[in-house]
């Protein structure tokens, strides 16, 4: 009985330490994630990018680079959504932005591309001359 209870606490213990956010955890499977994404390995990618949102949904890199892999997935629906998220947990974050600008400039939209490429630019990421030196003739 006494061995059952002893069993039961730590068993109890063992949950509790397990449950709830894991920043640690979730930035091992970021950067495995991350790893599978520069080998062009997009699915197994997404599958640790999941992973890592799992231990820790505000993990805002997990959903910026699982946004990327979709991307190069062609899931550009699914992209943009990760995109939006990171945002929304990391509003001051530029490479979401820069990305959702790619995208729209892909798809001929130059005004909402620039949009996008002068947020970037504002959040701080660099080089950013080449994407926003004709987006006056968008506003």
């Amino acid at each position: 009985m006494r061995k059952g209870l002893i069993f039961a606490c730590f068993a109890l213990a063992l949950m509790m330490v397990s449950c709830g956010p894991n920043p640690e955890k979730s930035r091992i499977y970021l950067d495995k994630g991350i790893d599978y994404l520069y080998t062009s390995q997009f699915d197994e990618a997404i599958e640790y990018f999941d992973k890592a949102i799992k231990y820790d949904e505000g993990n805002f890199e997990a959903y910026y680079y699982r946004g990327c892999a979709y991307s190069n997935n062609f899931k550009n629906d699914m992209a943009f959504k990760d995109w939006n998220k990171a945002i929304e947990l990391k509003e001051d974050y530029p490479d979401p932005y820069f990305n959702i600008g790619l995208i729209y400039r892909r798809s001929n939209d130059y005004a909402m591309a620039c949009y996008y490429f002068k947020l970037a630019e504002k959040y701080g990421r660099q080089n950013m001359e080449d994407y926003v030196k004709h987006c006056e003739h968008y506003e």
